[in-house]
């Protein structure tokens, strides 16, 4: 589960600096290999730790729509 709240951070994070850059009316970098493997990990652990797990961590994450809709801009 400690995985998973990284990850999940990790990402969010990559989502807002996506954000930030359309914001100023910069380029958005590509999808790096990195950040493919990054998605591909945090939908691995959320199938290992079920959807109770999830719950679980939900208010530690504090992952409301919003933040759950930034990490779908990383999906290509």
């Amino acid at each position: 589960m400690l995985c998973y709240l990284r990850v999940h951070g990790e990402l969010a994070v990559r989502a807002k600096g996506i954000l930030l850059l359309r914001e100023s009316g910069l380029p958005e970098p590509p999808l790096d290999a990195q950040t493919r493997d990054r998605l591909t990990e945090l939908a691995h652990l959320e199938r290992a730790i079920g959807k109770s797990g999830v719950l679980a961590v939900r208010p530690l994450m504090m992952a409301t729509g919003k933040e759950i809709w930034q990490l779908t801009l990383l999906k290509p």
